[in-house]
């Protein structure tokens, strides 16, 4: 039997060349496409023997980029995957035509259903404003080629049963259309009830759910175990909360922030465990955040963001499988599953300290904004709607002039002549005795103008 070929040690692994999530540009492009080329003195070598080279596993991959605004111009514009509605870009837009044409439909085909009585004011306002998120939906979807992230309203954080009926009657006018259930995704802020809501929606009804303002990684973990396929969370809120407990300055950007390192963590807990769960950053400040970031899912940029990119791309480099850095041992020594679900004193009870407070400071004063938006956003629902009921609900007679009966046509015609005939006789009769008057004038006129002796005719 002949013996085995022993095995080669590998040849040179290329150098690291980034790490963390930046926008790509045409020198990296380049040098992406010869990093499986470089020898250890970073030169390209293309005459050595394939079979002495080794391809190392890509450390790096494209970020898939979301949309977080409602601009049609610039949706039509950008090259992106998906779009993001968030009651912030929406509300920031509301008074706009291409909004308010949308809010016109949605009413227009509420009301016209028959289905809600005109007189139930509540009922009528919560119709309209999911068809409202349906029709503007329609539209996104037309724009982008990946899936739509929508919200239901987060004034329902604390009521799991509204959370879950809501989206499921939004998903089924989806349903209706024939949109495919991957592209919609339903975005519930990340409370106790919104947990719980998210889990039913995702193993009941096989609709795809997004858990917003997620803010630590113990809160991520529970978020996960609910199954839902998307985790967000918001780098602006939590940076900011760190630098008020530490008092640091929002100059300097680095891996040692306390909030790089709690987003990090979340990053590398979803990749070392291999997790079905994409992590969305939002409320991005600023590149130099991201480019601290290693391993993100996808990010949502907003519109002055999505005009900086040059080639519309971004890329992530995953951390080292030899890092050290404190997100990563964080990430380590987190566990899972981890039962926070199970706890019978409740989630956010069973939860560390110091998660608790970033949650409350996160999750709950970032709601409590998002409310005021919503606010905004039903503001121009209910005038829409009060436009709508009272062309319902308007007197025929008050849109058409009433049609006239022949009598009244004669004797309208036979006032207007006479009162015409007198008036020409009047000014008539005013003509001739203004002639009379001068008349007698012009002769004496004459008279004593005339010379005496002379002929003049």
């Amino acid at each position: 039997m002949p013996s085995a070929e022993p095995v080669r040690s590998a040849s040179y692994v290329p150098r690291r060349f980034a790490s963390g999530t930046f926008p790509v540009s045409r020198y990296y492009n380049l040098r992406q496409m010869l990093y499986n080329y470089t020898d250890s003195e970073g030169k390209v070598d293309l005459k050595g023997d394939p079979s002495d080279q080794v391809i190392p596993s890509f450390p790096f991959s494209d970020v898939p980029i979301y949309a977080d605004t409602v601009d049609i111009e610039t949706l039509a514009f950008h090259k992106f995957l998906g779009c993001l509605l968030t009651p912030d870009n929406v509300a920031a837009r509301i008074g706009t035509d291409d909004l308010r044409y949308h809010v016109w439909v949605a009413t227009k085909r509420v009301v016209e259903s028959g289905l809600i009585k005109l007189t139930d004011k509540d009922a009528l306002i919560r119709a309209v404003m999911d068809q409202f998120m349906v029709e503007l939906g329609l539209v996104l979807l037309d724009l982008c080629p990946g899936p739509l992230v929508l919200f239901v309203d987060p004034r329902l954080q604390d009521d799991s049963e509204q959370m879950v009926s809501r989206a499921r009657a939004m998903v089924a006018k989806f349903d209706e259309v024939q949109v495919r259930r991957w592209r919609i995704i339903v975005t519930l802020p990340a409370t106790e009830e919104g947990i719980c809501a998210a889990r039913e929606l995702t193993s009941q009804h096989g609709i795809q759910t997004h858990l917003s303002l997620v803010s630590c990684l113990a809160h991520a973990a529970a978020c996960i175990e609910a199954g839902a396929g998307m985790v967000s969370m918001s780098v602006e809120s939590i940076m900011e909360w760190f630098e008020r407990l530490y008092g640091t300055k929002t100059g300097r950007i680095s891996q040692d922030h306390a909030g790089i390192e709690t987003i990090q963590s979340c990053a590398t807990f979803i990749h070392q465990h291999g997790l079905n769960t994409t992590l969305l950053t939002t409320d991005v400040r600023k590149w130099a955040e991201l480019k601290q970031l290693g391993g993100i899912g996808a990010t949502a940029l907003k519109k002055d963001q999505l005009d900086e990119i040059p080639m519309q791309r971004l890329a992530t480099w995953y951390p080292q499988p030899d890092d050290k850095s404190p997100a990563t041992l964080r990430a380590l020594q987190a566990e899972y599953p981890s039962h926070y679900l199970d706890s019978n004193k409740g989630f956010l009870a069973s939860l560390p300290a110091e998660c608790r407070s970033v949650v409350s400071a996160v999750l709950y004063v970032r709601l409590g904004k998002m409310a005021l938006h919503m606010e905004t956003i039903e503001k121009a629902v209910c005038y829409e709607i009060k436009r709508r009921i009272r062309l319902e609900t308007i007197p025929l007679e008050h849109l058409y002039r009433r049609p006239s009966s022949p009598t009244e046509t004669r004797s309208s015609r036979t006032s207007t002549s006479g009162k015409a005939t007198s008036t020409k006789r009047s000014k008539s009769r005013s003509r001739r005795s203004s002639r009379q008057e001068r008349e007698p004038e012009q002769k004496e006129t004459v008279r004593n103008t005339m010379v005496e002796g002379v002929d003049y005719f």
